[in-house]
């Protein structure tokens, strides 16, 4: 006797997947909440990225690496969005594990709402919360900034949980001066503080809590400039440094991947650089994102209109290589 077949019609719904938006403004610490998420999960988390280069993926995680996904031993995958979040959506959810938890990182300078709208109409997701990052010392600056203050107290307004970053990077008149700015935006809003951009315990977890909804249409991207610096270029790093302290204002991040003379005599490395503000660093570049820059050294900025023209932020880049013979000598 053959037993029926079961009936298709009668099973249950798939559960919906719980969605996280996780926005900022530039430099506010979104990516490196991320990394602490995918070593320090709390359950299968999908995190999904605009580019790979700047998600430190502990190679001892990676289980399998296509290009598109990053499947970790932890059971967490890390997508890019290149093609696009629609696409990035449809291969978490074809994922043969589904996911328990989906986390998308917003553009430092969009609407994380917009983002989390998706979650409104796919029943397969369910919104659980936006969370903005905010750097406590460049808040006050970027709120009374003309070109982006719009752009940051968007995001704040539509955030359920913000996570108020760098503390340990802002004085105690600061401090009070920043969470007296974030009350006059969102009186009920929920703030913790962070360093490191950390994320406490469960906290993807919470409940949301009620938004306002009477904001007029975002326009992420309004009065932003990108720059893109590519070059097969060898920097010395005494000349480099000068000009990353004296980098204009109005540009506003920058971050790449600068291949810097070794002054022993070595061969030439890259190093990743990050700069947010008058804020810079280079450390020794590591990753799969080093395969595909072939010499060359990439810068990516972003800048408010008073950045000045391409032209002439390349022209200061130019003069911190090394001298043509000595490139030769060592590349």
């Amino acid at each position: 006797m053959t037993a029926n077949p079961p009936d298709a019609q009668n099973a249950p719904p798939p559960v919906a997947i719980p969605l996280t938006v996780v926005g900022g403004f530039l430099g506010a610490g979104k990516t490196t909440f991320l990394n602490h998420l995918l070593r320090q999960q709390t359950c299968r988390y999908a995190v999904l990225v605009n580019d790979f280069g700047a998600v430190n993926v502990d190679a001892a995680l990676i289980r399998s690496h296509d290009g598109n996904t990053i499947n970790l031993n932890n059971g967490c995958i890390c997508c890019t969005m290149a093609d696009g979040l629609g696409e990035a959506l449809m291969r978490v959810l074809a994922a043969p594990q589904r996911p328990e938890h989906i986390v998308i990182e917003a553009s430092g300078v969009g609407d994380p709402w917009q983002i989390a709208e998706i979650a409104m109409l796919e029943p397969d997701m369910d919104l659980a919360a936006v969370i903005v990052l905010a750097d406590a010392e460049q808040l006050l600056t970027q709120l009374a900034d003309p070109y982006i203050g719009d752009t940051v107290r968007r995001q704040i307004r539509r955030a359920d949980l913000l996570l108020l970053n760098k503390i340990d990077l802002a004085d105690t008149a600061r401090l009070q001066a920043a969470y007296a700015a974030l009350s006059a935006l969102r009186p009920e809003l929920r703030i913790v503080e962070t360093r490191n951009a950390e994320p406490p315990a469960l906290l993807l977890r919470f409940a949301h809590a009620t938004r306002p909804d009477n904001l007029p249409p975002a326009e992420p991207e309004h009065g932003i400039r990108r720059w893109l610096y590519r070059r097969k270029i060898v920097f010395d790093r005494k000349r480099l440094e000068p000009v990353l302290n004296s980098l204009p204002p109005a540009l506003l991040r920058l971050k790449g991947w600068c291949r810097i003379a070794d002054t022993t005599g070595g061969e030439p490395r890259f190093y990743l650089l990050q700069m947010t503000g008058p804020r810079w660093n280079l450390t020794p570049a590591e990753g799969t994102a080093l395969a595909v820059l072939d010499q060359e050294s990439l810068l990516v900025g972003l800048g408010h209109a008073a950045m000045p023209e391409d032209t002439v932020l390349a022209a200061l880049f130019d003069a911190a290589a090394m001298p043509t013979g000595v490139i030769q000598a060592v590349a």
